[in-house]
């Protein structure tokens, strides 16, 4: 009986361990995945959520053309797909409008185009995903 015990408690903690292990190594992809250049781009995001919410219109116009700046360097091109391609033309034309509109000191203009810049992300950041397990397989 104490034998079994012991079976089952080593089976768990192997388990456990296992699981542990498991959600490390995705803490480390999560983490590789976001490099310095997400980093900047999460930062960008940031700032421009700060200014909206202190309607500091020039806080907004520069993360806006920041981020409009990073998506023309290399590490933006993950992927070489006219889906990709085009999303990062929605996502500049999005991030223009942002810009511009806080230019015009356009709070429910910049709050819309924010949204616009951060559907666009997460649109393709999900289609970027897809195309990666898509390669796995």
């Amino acid at each position: 009986m104490f034998t079994k015990l012991i079976t089952c408690i080593v089976l768990v903690a192997t388990s456990a361990g296992a699981v542990i292990f498991g959600f490390q190594e995705e803490r480390r992809q999560i983490q590789k995945d976001t490099s310095p250049f997400m980093k900047r781009k999460l930062d960008d995001s940031r700032d421009i959520v700060s200014g909206l919410a202190t309607e500091n219109y020039s806080l907004i116009s520069k993360s806006a053309q920041d981020l409009m700046l990073l998506s023309h360097e290399a590490d933006w091109n993950v992927l070489q797909t006219d889906s990709y391609l085009r999303m990062s033309s929605d996502f500049r034309s999005s991030a223009q409008r942002l810009r511009d509109s806080a230019h015009k000191k356009n709070l429910d203009g910049a709050t819309l185009s924010f949204f616009e810049v951060t559907l666009s992300c997460v649109r393709c950041h999900k289609y970027v995903r897809q195309n990666r397990e898509l390669k796995k397989k």
